[in-house]
């Protein structure tokens, strides 16, 4: 408040004094108005009273605080300083019992850090990836850390990155408990991801590894979930050696990655343990679940302090998992996880805030006289085999490790430098180069020797074994995305390269995860996506080109003449870089073996083809027999090799099928009768409306090696399998005894197979859907629907699910025994409101095989303007590629009937494509890329009333003026059924047209009408809504000779199901129409509207 009207501007007079100031004595002092006070050109304060007779200014610590300024009060003075930099700006005097400040006169000791305690405190808390004050307090409290002077750690205040990264619903504080005696006597194990940002070399996942006794944890960063197997086994085998400790037990979760015949024997050779927690139970392994939220906390918080970008995940997480191993002290036995594992208490100075900017002192390349010495860069973590910093190099575009480099940790992009030397710090390369024993020694992931595809990158941690210090200098070398063996080099740093079109969009665009180092002299095959670096003689650091105009990639820097490839005009590419080049594109295309040979080579493949061949043993489907007369045909054999993916695209298991080549068999000689039913996309979704409906939950199960069951009533002969071919019998042959896959007959035995097993089970096949399988027991009915391996089943009464998968488990070999949540390509989602029915992934996948992943979206899926038609002057468009994209989009109908018509009308010119149904599917496409995440949902409703919608457009086509028909079928609000199809015969009118439509949409609702009476669902009127009057006409009374004695007598069915009260035809109003959407293209309004 002031006394001082001249002071104010922006003044706002009271109406009527509304507060009266009382001065020391008696006297009082009116509020005349409000206005604000410029004290400095960038610093003005509001809501400043003038107070009338007031003779002094006053001013009050919160009005300060509110305009970015914090005061620190001493004896005789106080110093006003600025928040953000830390740089005073006023000081001020005691005056009697004030404090006095004159704000016309700034402090000109620029320079002065005001640095207490407390403030050293929060720096500290940045620098310790924020771990929590009282954690840090405590270690400082009992020297478990050495490193830390003239510090003191108080929440005094609020760490907003925490709040951004940490904040979560309070929860029970577990008892604290110590249940081990050692370190490495149990492991827990768990995995987390995918974040919705990959790394730079494409990993979704961290596989996190926690010892139970010291709480020590190690990190592992993988592309996909099946290299977990691989990646912990190469871990075990390294923690035992290196500590002298036998693992006696690990627990983890029930998922495949933890779950599978590889793991299971390692850990049977090695009697380790392994325990399971229960299904939906993540308490029981409750210890690796809170480190994951830990890591991913701390992570967040770092990522969030700078606002680094959320790519950079993998180094946060490397840096959180750095750093919890040497904070956090295990209860009951107050060490860190550090010390209780190696012995020695960690030294923590050498830590830095994370993301910070940084100069590197640059060493290498040659300099003018007056160009700076340094390269300004931003710390991204610590080294994982050198005592040095791991900092990313703006100039160069890559994260190198080197401890010639000097901190900005106040800098955010505006703050200012300020000198830290009065608090205690020390230069930054003896820092890192004092850590002390063990402080950044790390105990590396060694990938498998065998397995050449091994996509793991390990997380660097710690080691208990000292190793000397490293040649300080920088010298960059190649770093590979997918190693086969683990190359150290002790005297050069490891480089990473970054992709610079991602690095000028997004300003040093990190999203890689620590990698390993490789010798010089050793080739392997980078990441796609990587630029390449070349090593030279002389070892000067070589630096990627800004712009590549080549397909090769093209360096800068000195290599022999001879060496050079290419002209001058194109840039440099040497003979090592393609040799490079062509192992690289080599290794990547060799992921799933394409022959017996690749297969025969890789460790998990041969594992696969050996369980297959087991199945044949264990199901007796086969015996080695002599090579029977010439009379009976021998069938060769062929391996199939496929990885199974989940709804996520995330590799379950590599999946080696053995196949019988059924083309060589003869009809009447090899086999009978082949026909065998499989369920209808239809009866799926009826299923799941159903299900919905009832809210009860479905579950799916997948019989392993089904076929290998079906008995065969032929006598059938297939030659041995290629690389398994009996070393002493090499001319016999196998007969078989039950089926294999590729026969003819073979779905035809197992569907007869399982059909006798769920008939003596008590089920019911259905009366016109022979995969439908039902079974009452008690008044409750379970259902069972059938896709030749696959199983839906589900009942309201979970005992009956329960006994029945016990059952099938008891009889077959199951795979898979889950709720149902991916199935044929779908994609399920199972609430309590209802079911939701997607194919997000397949969408995803023809986005991208087709390369639309960045077109311009669409708001429908074709323009009503548009007419296709066999033009013969346009642009012919290659065949395959044009039913390629016909064919994908078909089955993405399945559960997109908004596209349906549309894929329809292009799928007529397969025969001939030309450019203009090219641009049509490219249109469907981007309107798929404006839609993404579109499906059915079936909601939990109090009706389930069967309705259909029947609809014609009159002469459609308009190259040969058919009709098209468009017709959907609703079991309550859940749409399960739909078509459109252009009419096989020219209408003459559209009463006709509209009664063939109506006609065909008859056909359909009694089929589902009869499938419902095996769900014990009887209707009596199935509804049928027309918007044609006369149509409806047509098929209640044979009126108008005339007009209707030439249509085909099969659509009069339509009549007589009419008369005989089956269907019930009705009229709609043509803005109630939903089969509209099915007959024609529509504007953007009503498309939406039918949508929806």
């Amino acid at each position: 408040m002031t006394g001082d009207s001249n002071l104010l501007y922006d003044f706002m007079q009271a109406i009527r004094p509304y507060m009266s100031i009382v001065f020391g004595g008696v006297s009082k002092g009116q509020v005349i108005g409000l206005g604000k006070v410029a004290i400095t050109n960038d610093m003005s304060i509001a809501n400043v009273m003038l107070v009338q007779s007031l003779q002094y200014h006053l001013l009050s610590v919160r009005q300060l605080a509110s305009v970015g300024y914090d005061a620190l009060f001493g004896l005789t003075n106080v110093k006003v300083f600025k928040r953000d930099t830390l740089k005073v700006a006023f000081i001020g005097e005691l005056d009697g019992n004030l404090y006095t400040v004159d704000f016309l006169k700034e402090s000109t000791f620029h320079t002065t850090c005001l640095m207490a305690k407390a403030d050293m405190g929060w720096l500290w808390h940045r620098r310790l990836a924020h771990v929590g004050m009282r954690n840090l307090q405590n270690l400082l409290n009992g020297n478990h850390i050495l490193g830390l002077t003239n510090v003191s750690f108080k929440k005094d205040r609020v760490c907003s990155a925490c709040i951004a990264g940490k904040q979560h619903q309070s929860k029970h504080p577990p008892k604290n408990i110590v249940s081990t005696s050692r370190p490495l006597e149990l492991l827990h194990v768990d995995m987390f991801g995918p974040p919705s940002w990959a790394s730079l070399g494409g990993k979704k996942y961290g596989l996190v590894i926690v010892d139970d006794y010291s709480r020590y944890t190690w990190v592992f960063f993988l592309k996909s979930k099946d290299k977990t197997k691989i990646t912990f086994i190469d871990f075990a085998k390294q923690a035992q050696r290196k500590f002298d400790k036998d693992i006696k037990a690990i627990r983890s979760d029930n998922g495949s990655e933890f779950k599978n015949y590889t793991l299971e024997e390692f850990l049977s050779d090695e009697g380790i343990e392994h325990q399971y927690s229960a299904p939906y139970t993540p308490q029981q392994n409750g210890v690796a679940e809170r480190k994951n939220q830990t890591l991913v906390e701390m992570a967040r918080s770092m990522l969030d302090e700078y606002k680094s970008p959320r790519s950079f995940w993998a180094e946060a997480v490397n840096t959180a998992c750095h750093a919890s191993n040497r904070l956090f002290l295990r209860s009951i036995l107050e060490k860190t996880p550090y010390e209780l594992l190696t012995g020695n208490k960690p030294n923590v100075k050498y830590f830095r805030v994370f993301g910070c900017k940084c100069f590197i002192l640059n060493k290498r390349e040659r300099l003018g006289k007056f160009q700076s010495k340094t390269t300004e860069g931003i710390f991204v973590g610590y080294g994982s085999n050198s005592h040095a910093y791991r900092v990313y190099n703006k100039s160069t575009g890559c994260v190198i490790e080197t401890c010639d480099v000097t901190f900005d940790e106040f800098n955010r992009s505006h703050r200012e430098q300020v000198d830290l030397n009065d608090a205690g710090e020390e230069d930054s390369s003896q820092d890192i180069l004092n850590m002390g024993v063990g402080a950044l020694l790390p105990m590396e992931q060694r990938p498998h020797d065998d397995d050449e595809d091994d996509e793991s990158i390990s997380h660097p941690q710690d080691s208990s074994l000292p190793v000397p210090p490293q040649d300080t200098s920088t010298h960059i070398m190649p770093v590979v995305e997918d190693q086969v063996g683990e190359h150290v080099s002790h005297s050069d740093h490891t480089q990473e390269q970054v992709d610079l079109q991602e690095l000028d969009q997004s300003m040093g665009m990190f999203d890689d995860e620590p990698q390993q180092v490789q010798r010089e002299e050793e080739y392997l095959p980078p990441h796609i996506n990587d630029p390449y670096v070349e090593d030279v003689d002389d070892g000067n650091k070589v630096e990627p080109r800004e712009t590549l105009t080549s397909i090769m990639p093209c360096v800068a820097g000195r290599v022999d003449i001879d060496q050079i490839l290419t002209g001058v005009s194109e840039g440099r590419v040497t003979r090592k870089q393609l040799t490079n080049f062509c192992a690289h594109f080599s290794f990547v295309s060799s992921t799933v073996p394409h022959r017996v040979q690749e297969a025969l080579c890789d460790n998990d493949w041969l594992l696969a083809m050996q369980e297959e061949l087991n199945n044949f043993t264990r199901n007796e489907v086969w015996s080695l027999v002599e090579r029977p007369s010439e009379e009976h045909n021998v069938i060769g054999t062929k391996w199939i090799f496929k990885n199974k993916e989940d709804e996520n695209g995330t590799v379950l298991r590599n999946k080696a099928r053995l196949v019988a080549q059924g083309y060589s068999q003869v009809e009447g000689l090899d086999f009978g009768e082949t026909f065998a039913p499989v369920a209808r996309l239809e009866s799926i979704r009826i299923l799941l409306a159903y299900a919905a409906f009832n809210g009860f939950t479905l579950h799916q199960m997948d019989v392993k090696s089904a076929f290998l069951n079906g008995p065969l009533q032929e006598e059938v002969y297939v030659s041995q399998p290629p690389g398994f071919v009996e070393p002493h019998h090499k001319d016999h042959v196998y007969k078989l005894h039950k089926a294999l896959y590729g026969p003819k007959q073979a779905p035809r035995a197992w569907y007869d197979h399982l059909k006798k097993f769920l008939l003596d089970d008590g089920f019911v096949v259905g009366v016109i859907d022979p995969t439908l399988f039902t079974k009452r027991e008690n008044g409750d009915l379970i259902l069972c629907q059938i896709y030749v391996d696959d199983i839906i089943f589900g009942s309201p009464n979970i005992h009956l699910c329960k006994k029945f998968a016990a059952s099938m488990t008891k009889t077959f070999e199951m795979s898979l025994n889950t709720d149902l949540k991916f199935f044929l390509g779908f994609q399920i989602q199972q609430f309590q409101e209802g079911i939701f029915l997607s194919q997000t992934k397949y969408l995803k996948d023809i986005v991208e095989k087709f390369d639309m992943t960045n077109a311009k979206p669409m708001k429908t899926p074709m323009a009503t303007d548009v007419v296709l038609n066999e033009d013969t002057n346009d642009i012919p468009f290659d065949p395959s590629t044009y039913r390629s994209m016909i064919g994908s989009l078909l089955y993405l109908c399945a559960s997109r009937p908004d596209i349906m018509l549309s894929v329809g009308i292009c799928a007529r010119f397969q025969a001939s494509p030309r450019e203009s149904h090219h641009t049509a599917v490219k249109h469907i496409l981007r309107y798929l890329v404006h839609t993404p995440k579109l499906g059915l949902w079936y909601p939990k409703d109090a009706k389930f009333d069967l309705i259909g919608y029947s609809d014609a457009d009159w002469g459609g086509d308009k190259v040969g003026r058919k009709s098209t028909s468009g017709a959907c079928q609703f079991l309550g609000r859940s749409l399960v059924s739909w078509s459109s199809k252009k009419q096989n015969c020219v209408s003459l009118s559209t009463a006709e047209a509209g009664y063939i439509a109506a006609a065909s949409c008859a056909t359909q609702l009694l089929w589902m009408r009869q499938t419902l009476k095996d769900y014990g669902i009887t209707y009596r009127h199935v509804p049928l809504l027309c918007d044609n009057e006369s149509a409806i006409k047509i098929s209640e009374n044979p009126i108008d000779h005339p007009l209707t004695k030439h249509i085909d007598i099969r659509y009069h069915f339509l009549r007589d199901h009419v008369q005989k009260g089956d269907i019930d035809i009705t009229h709609v109003g043509t803005d109630m129409q939903l089969a509209d959407i099915f007959t024609k293209p529509l504007s953007v309004a009503r498309f939406c509207q039918l949508r929806a």
